[in-house]
């Protein structure tokens, strides 16, 4: 109101316009805190569907409307949802009307008010109507639309009202359409690693079929015609043997890489050295004819897991302890030690072996790192890969502590039995 048009008028019209301006503020204070709910309430939510539904039931506390819907993008094309109001059938994908209200808000990001009706299709029964662009980052998502059936009954201060909400709308929906996006994305990867899963399946039985037969007959040729062999036949046959051998153990760890996918049943496990001792068995061979002493701590803690895997993580950290010990070290030793704490159990492995520079014992866990790779250890880098992802798995961690020179620990966590 102009300033000179207040002097000019007398006390009771004073206080009339006073109140009047008192209300209407008040009225719009009431507004602002609607929108305010209903951004925390839609915000709140991360299912588009779930987001629309609460704008349609609390909008009403904002503006005075007989009809809601949005318009919004789907699939690169346009849908309608009648968000309140009796829903008029409109088709799926729906394009709008070139010469249509509706069309230019879309194509220019500009609200519209409609005071006597429109050729909007699914608006043609009502005389007033707002259409207020949903825009994010520069992107149109679609309008959020109000009508009523009476003409004229929407004012700017309406329209600006409507754009607070589209504008929070325009934010709870992009946040929708994100998660869904990662969802998709989540699911084209988990598509993809059951499919990788399954190709390494069939490869890995595969190739193992041949490379069983090259071992067998190999074994054979060595004992029945080892007498007539000279040494370095002799030799290059036993070669054959043990790459034939290294090659199996890799397709294993491939094989394993790929049903650490799989679900892994959780139990306690109440005699845990007696998983060491199976691991320490698959070892045998390396250890018989090898001076390293190995130490095994007489009442490990239980704790809960899969005997397993439990096995798997253990023969692969005493595996890597014997690969690294140094062929010069006079007195090799690997001692395997455990303890309670708190929740959990902790487990080492501990050599006297060559260490690991530090700079190295940040990428060890990672799938085919291989560090000292001129110290000769034969492997794919898989190993200790397949350790982490184990004890990951299990709700575990793992670690390694490790002076160059003079030897590595290697440690993992359990829940406690």
């Amino acid at each position: 109101m102009n300033p000179s048009a207040l002097e000019n008028q007398d006390r009771e019209e004073l206080l009339q316009s006073s109140r009047r301006l008192l209300a209407e503020a008040q009225a719009l204070s009431s507004r602002i805190a609607a929108v305010n709910e209903i951004a925390t309430a839609i915000n709140r939510k991360l299912d588009l569907n779930e987001i629309l539904r609460v704008v349609g039931k609390q909008a009403k506390w904002l503006l005075d409307f007989e009809h809601c819907s949005v318009c919004i993008q789907h699939d690169s094309s346009w849908q309608v949802k009648v968000l309140f109001g009796p829903a008029k059938e409109t088709p799926t994908p729906y394009e709008p009307k070139k010469d249509s209200p509706l069309y230019y808000a879309l194509n220019t990001g500009q609200a519209q008010i409609v005071l006597k009706g429109s050729n909007i299709d699914f608006l043609q029964d009502y005389a007033s109507q707002i259409l207020i662009p949903l825009r994010s980052e520069d992107r149109t998502l679609g309008t959020i639309n109000f009508a009523k059936f009476a003409d004229h009954a929407y004012t700017e201060e309406d329209m600006r009202i409507g754009y607070l909400l589209a504008l929070q709308l325009s934010l709870a929906i992009r946040n929708a359409l994100i998660l869904e996006q990662l969802k998709q994305a989540h699911a084209q990867v988990e598509q993809r690693n059951r499919e990788l899963d399954a190709y390494n399946h069939t490869i890995a039985h595969d190739l193992k079929t041949p490379l069983q037969a090259i071992l067998t007959f190999s074994e054979l040729i060595m004992f029945t015609q080892g007498k007539v062999l000279d040494d370095k036949g002799k030799d290059y046959l036993r070669y054959v043997i043990e790459a034939t051998g290294r090659m199996g153990q890799m397709i294993d760890q491939l094989l394993q890489l790929a049903r650490l996918r799989e679900e892994i049943v959780v139990n306690p496990v109440m005699n845990v050295n007696a998983v060491v001792d199976l691991a320490l068995a698959r070892l045998r061979s390396n250890l018989d004819s090898s001076p390293i002493q190995i130490t095994v701590q007489p009442d490990l803690p239980p704790v809960l897991g899969q005997a397993q895997w439990i096995e798997e993580v253990f023969a692969n950290l005493v595996g890597n302890a014997v690969k690294y010990i140094g062929k010069e070290n006079p007195t090799p030793q690997i001692h395997v030690k455990g303890r309670v704490e708190g929740n959990l159990a902790r487990y080492q492995v501990e050599d006297n072996g060559i260490g690991i520079e530090p700079s190295d014992q940040a990428k060890l866990f990672e799938m085919f790192s291989r560090v000292n790779p001129e110290f000769g250890a034969d492997g794919l880098g898989l190993g200790l890969s397949i350790v982490r992802q184990i004890v990951t798995k299990l709700n575990g961690t793992v670690g390694v502590e490790s002076v160059l020179g003079k030897g590595s620990t290697f440690w993992f966590t359990l829940p406690s039995a």
